[in-house]
């Protein structure tokens, strides 16, 4: 289980450096910050539908996990996302 934990925070840990290197690359583009909860949310969904129809054996358990990583790592990354928005609007809004 440690494993997992490992595998998790490591990608949790890559996709908020995207998502902040991404808003701070884009200030003037907010909706670029959202790419890796975009991705995310895609191969989450690519997986469980990977897991559901087309899995033999029981590859549909590794699948599954794989989801569930995906829906950490989108809670993460949107989350650090919202974050950000917020602090850029109270940021632009004390400069008024």
């Amino acid at each position: 289980m440690t494993g997992f934990y490992m595998i998790v925070s490591i990608a949790g840990i890559l996709a908020m450096l995207a998502t902040f290197f991404l808003g701070r690359q884009f200030k003037d583009k907010p909706l670029v910050r959202y790419i890796p909860s975009l991705l995310a949310v895609l191969a989450g969904i690519a997986s469980y539908i990977k897991a559901r129809f087309f899995a033999t054996g029981f590859e549909d358990i590794g699948f599954v996990i794989l989801a569930l990583i995906a829906c950490i790592v989108f809670f993460l990354s949107f989350l650090t996302a919202f974050i950000m928005g917020i602090l850029q609007r109270n940021r632009d809004n004390a400069g008024k």
